[in-house]
């Protein structure tokens, strides 16, 4: 389906999407998105951390009618450098981060995104999961607003590798990114979480959202287990809970 016409060029927010050798989830992703709204996106940069041939074939031809631009390493990056190269082509403020096993019934919510983000400078990420998917106990229950869009925080203090940051679909800054000079120094998602959760971020959570996640459940991602097979994890690991008991302490 065509994506529908529009000022590109008014664009204010990258589309990244990184995907790794599952062409009918990411056929599938893409043509969803692209029933959506897209007013907000300059351009789409796909990745695929894979050498699948088939892949460059769904990407060109179901974005034929978008600007985009697609990557494919040459070998296995991993998720977190495979992004660090994406987003190193973004030219945008903000950037729309998914990956290849999502489905979207009804909106990206580029907007919402974008004014809770401009109106809360403590905000990492706009997420519009849909909040059936999260244990409640995980966010604080008050319904905040910003110009009347309903959403909650994420608490922080549940858990040492959650509440500040996720890879999961919705907007962010790109300064933000920028700011940490490349996630791969930092390590996966938990640690980019714990980076930042010492900064005062937070993730929120659209209280309308309704993105479905279509992948397989993972208890720890390929980036994860590299880390927890590392020399001296288990001394850094320890850290990391002292750092976050005294976190919980403070703030």
């Amino acid at each position: 389906m065509p994506a529908k016409t529009f000022d590109w060029e008014a664009g204010f927010a990258t589309l990244v999407l990184t995907s790794c050798d599952r062409p009918t989830q990411l056929e599938t992703t893409l043509t969803s998105i692209l029933k959506c709204d897209l007013s907000g996106l300059k351009r789409f940069i796909v990745i695929e951390d894979s050498s699948n041939p088939q892949i460059a074939e769904i990407v060109e031809r179901v974005l034929v009618d978008v600007p985009h631009l697609f990557l494919q390493n040459p070998v296995n990056l991993g998720q977190i450098r495979s992004i660090d190269r994406a987003y190193a082509e973004v030219d945008t403020t903000y950037i729309y981060h998914c990956e290849e096993d999502w489905y979207f019934p009804t909106s990206l919510y580029i907007h919402e995104g974008r004014r809770i983000l401009d109106a809360n400078p403590n905000v990492s990420v706009v997420l519009a999961r849909k909040l059936a998917d999260y244990k409640m106990q995980t966010l604080h229950p008050e319904i905040l607003e910003t110009d009347g869009i309903p959403f909650l925080k994420a608490n922080p203090k549940w858990n040492w590798k959650w509440g500040s940051f996720s890879f999961n679909p919705g907007m962010r800054r790109t300064e933000d990114y920028l700011a940490i000079g490349s996630y791969a120094q930092l390590g996966p998602e938990q640690e980019i979480s714990m980076h930042l959760k010492f900064q005062g971020k937070v993730v929120v959570f659209l209280r309308d959202g309704d993105i479905a996640h279509t992948g397989h459940v993972s208890t720890a991602k390929p980036d994860e287990k590299k880390l927890h097979r590392k020399k001296g994890y288990l001394l850094h690991k320890a850290k990391r809970k002292i750092q976050f008991a005294w976190f919980c302490l403070m703030k």
